[in-house]
């Protein structure tokens, strides 16, 4: 776990594994001994409301890039979806009477990201790359190692690299409104994009 100041706040920023059920534990016990103010999810207002009140069994996937993600991190444990990480994190935190945030983007600002960022060749292009990732090896040896280089196959095109771009960016940028009045902060980001917004955090400080 690696800490930054990020105004008043110390915060702790914790990679996690999507799917990943050992990390379910990880965020649990994280919340235990770091003892937070608050604790930040990266995923979308919208979906921290449906973790809120979420109560069914495990989802299947239901893109082509989400067949190859559980395929591949079942070479370390069977995936669960949705993600222990963020479900852990919302039992825990209500348990804790800690306050709960989203860091990414809601919906509507997602979909007009991803219009003003991903082309039409991109999209049309798109069963092209589903091909390739159904073929593409990942001469990898961690959970944490496999999550980053799907994310990397997936997003290597221009648009879509942009898009990850703007939404560590806006995480970032949230990141700095929770951690407003609050002393600690746990920030439970997705490992594939945390160097990414640590990299905006260090870029939007004051000189």
């Amino acid at each position: 776990m690696e800490e930054v100041r990020v105004g008043p706040a110390t915060v702790a920023v914790l990679a996690v594994v999507r799917g990943l059920p050992s990390d379910g534990e990880r965020v649990a016990a994280s919340i235990g001994s770091e003892r937070p103010d608050v604790v930040a999810l990266t995923v979308s207002p919208e979906e921290l409301e449906t973790l809120r009140t979420y109560d069914g069994g495990n989802l299947e996937p239901d893109s082509t890039e989400d067949e190859v993600y559980v395929a591949g991190l079942s070479a370390w444990e069977e995936p669960v979806m949705p993600p222990p990480c963020f479900t852990a994190a919302v039992r825990e935190a209500a348990a804790r009477r800690v306050p709960l945030e989203a860091l990414d983007l809601d919906e509507e600002a997602y979909a007009d990201a991803y219009t003003t960022h991903v082309s039409t060749m991109e999209l049309i292009l798109q069963g092209r790359l589903e091909k390739r990732l159904l073929k593409k090896h990942f001469d990898v040896a961690s959970p944490a190692e496999f999550a980053i280089s799907w994310d990397a196959e997936i997003n290597r095109t221009a648009g879509f690299a942009r898009l990850q771009r703007e939404r560590e960016k806006f995480i970032a940028s949230r990141l700095r409104e929770v951690a407003q009045g609050h002393a600690r902060v746990l920030a439970v980001i997705e490992v594939e994009r945390v160097k990414g917004v640590l990299a905006a955090l260090a870029g939007q400080r004051p000189t």
